[in-house]
């Protein structure tokens, strides 16, 4: 299928805990997505058989094969993108995850309304329109936001804008450019006019919390960082 039409928007959940794959099941369908979920490799190459998925989510640990294995078949056999879970948070395993074709690595348990913006954002990324029936404000990460190069400002999708100095606002215009893929730590630090040093790393790192504090005190933000690699922006930004 070249074009996804609306309604049509397949997801195929791959992980072995029942409770969570039920609970990602009925959150996914409540957004208008069509979810299949099944707990093996062979369940998944059994479904993927007779019918095609635009994306997987997928644990990487699965009892009968290990998720990077399927990852790299999906890469190689199929147009489907990847959201991949892993229990586990340091870099090199998130490393090996965007490494064997991830386009999302989320670390479990991953909160359930960012799962599904990183969907609305893959689909978006593939012209798609959201599912019927979904609600585009499933928080602050689902939904368009809007970066102001006239006023340096950054308005969340309920119309609340932010001010921001001109590495914050650097910083934003390049993860929106990237359009949900991950920016490397060395890529912002040129483009920000920082010296590829240790202490340039921590400025970096304290202007993203100081970034994340100014957008949202109390919810999480859609700035995610891919630990030891750099830094994405999950929901969509129009630059104006």
């Amino acid at each position: 299928m070249s074009l996804i039409e609306k309604n049509l928007m397949s997801v195929i959940v791959v992980e072995d805990d029942k409770d969570l794959r039920n609970s990602i099941i009925k959150y996914l369908q409540l957004k208008g997505f069509d979810v299949t979920g099944v707990g093996t490799a062979l369940a998944f190459y059994s479904k993927v058989a007779v019918k095609e998925y635009h994306v997987a989510i997928l644990n990487l640990t699965l009892p009968d094969q290990d998720g990077h294995i399927i990852a790299k078949y999906i890469r190689a056999n199929t147009s489907m993108r990847i959201i991949m879970l892993t229990s586990k948070a340091a870099c090199e395993d998130r490393l090996v995850g965007y490494e064997s074709g991830a386009d999302v690595c989320l670390v479990k348990p991953a909160d359930l309304r960012v799962l599904a913006a990183s969907l609305f954002n893959i689909f978006n990324r593939l012209g798609a329109g959201l599912p019927d029936g979904s609600d585009k404000q499933i928080s602050s990460n689902g939904c368009s936001w809007l970066l102001s190069r006239e006023k340096w400002t950054l308005s969340d999708p309920d119309g609340d804008s932010k001010s921001l100095t001109s590495k914050e606002f650097s910083f934003l215009r390049l993860l929106g450019e990237a359009k949900g893929n991950i920016v490397s730590r060395d890529e912002l630090l040129a483009a920000l006019e920082y010296p590829l040093t240790q202490s340039a790393h921590s400025a970096l790192e304290s202007l993203v919390y100081r970034l994340r504090k100014k957008i949202s005190i109390t919810q999480d933000t859609p700035i995610k960082t891919a630990s030891g690699f750099g830094f994405s922006f999950i929901a969509t930004i129009e630059i104006i």
